[in-house]
């Protein structure tokens, strides 16, 4: 996307601008970022406030930037530390605008800043909280698809029926590429399973919204990280558990989403007030592919288009790769650690909508 540009001087005042209206836009971000996954509404309260002593920041103290900076990144009134990522969301996304006014032609410059925010504000609630809101995937699948029709260039062409079915292929092969992958993934690494020498000490907590986790010698299995499917079961070997003052020994726990099967009984999770015991190991389901990055790439495709897709595929998947092995050797992750897909099909999907053209002309090449 290099042609259609301004001439320098003026490229030189569009980048400036760009970058101005992306730090303001990445203020806007991080506010989704905090807000979205928190459930917390945009309209109540109104104005950005501290974390730590819900004071409201008034306008002066919320420059995008330069405010973190000169705050040493504090609070004015409390003085709690104010977390990094604001100054990083605001910095990065002001980045971004800016290169996007730099490479993109002005008339698809819009769309590409839209799929831009969408991409930081997934990236960074992935990393944090290993979603990826239906807010921004479903809401950028709207968005590809009506942008496409508006501003049809997106897709390399001026009819916008011809962009508009660019979109849909992209967002259709998106979905199919990685709804495959997580199914042939979880045929192969469908169960996480281990033994401990010794038993250990296990029990059930109930969290709110219905949420629920098994904690065995202080370490936590999550229901929202191991139930996605109906078939999804954890298996529990137990040499003594206790529900509820009913003792049992040497059988098997059958933990389904909503209710445990205990030898011939069933029982509903949410009847039971107490469950503990000793488990000797365990059995835990897993996806080889999340939900929300199916719906995340479905949204890129919508803006990139089949051959957006593929290469947003194959770039993220080399980049996350890569990043894994690197952080197992600088001991930052453990093998067996959850790593978001999320922000590794960002970063290839930025860089194909930056230099897209130029990798398609560099493939033409190499065919011969």
């Amino acid at each position: 996307m290099t042609s259609s540009l301004p001439p320098a001087g003026g490229l030189y005042w569009q980048v400036a601008v760009a970058f101005v209206f992306g730090a303001i836009m990445g203020s806007f971000l991080n506010v989704c970022i905090y807000r979205i996954p928190r459930r917390i509404s945009f309209i109540s309260p109104a104005r950005s406030f501290c974390p730590a002593c819900r004071t409201r920041v008034p306008w002066y103290l919320n420059i995008p930037i330069l405010s973190w900076l000169v705050l040493r990144g504090r609070c004015a009134k409390c003085h709690a530390p104010i977390d990094p990522r604001y100054l990083i969301v605001e910095t990065l996304t002001a980045t971004l605008f800016a290169i996007a006014a730099w490479v993109v032609p002005v008339p698809t410059l819009f769309p590409v800043w839209v799929i831009l925010a969408i991409l930081v504000v997934t990236s960074f609630v992935d990393l944090e909280f290993f979603i990826i809101p239906d807010l921004m995937s479903k809401g950028g699948i709207a968005a590809g698809l009506v942008l496409s029709i508006l501003t049809p260039g997106l897709h390399q062409t001026s009819a916008s029926l011809q962009a508009f079915l660019s979109a849909i292929a992209g967002g259709i092969t998106g979905a199919l590429i990685l709804f495959s992958v997580g199914e042939f993934g979880k045929l192969a690494f469908g169960r996480y399973k281990f033994t401990l020498d010794t038993p250990a000490r296990f029990h059930l907590e109930n969290l709110p919204e219905g949420q629920r986790k098994i904690v065995i010698d202080q370490e936590s299995f999550s229901w929202s990280d191991h139930f996605f499917r109906r078939s999804d079961r954890i298996i529990l070997p137990a040499t003594e558990v206790e529900i509820d003052g009913a003792a049992y020994r040497r059988i098997e726990l059958i933990f389904f989403e909503d209710r445990v099967c205990i030898g011939r009984e069933m029982i509903a999770l949410d009847k039971i007030k107490s469950l503990s015991g000793w488990t000797t190991g365990g059995q835990f389901p897993r996806e080889a592919m999340g939900i929300g990055d199916i719906k995340l790439l479905a949204a890129i495709g919508t803006f990139v288009g089949w051959h957006g897709v593929l290469f947003t595929v194959a770039a993220g998947s080399f980049i996350g790769a890569a990043s894994g092995v690197i952080g197992i050797i600088l001991g930052r992750w453990a093998r067996s650690q959850k790593i978001p897909f999320g922000p590794f099909l960002a970063i290839a999907a930025a860089i194909w909508l930056f230099w897209g053209q130029e990798f398609g002309r560099l493939y033409a090449r190499v065919l011969g």
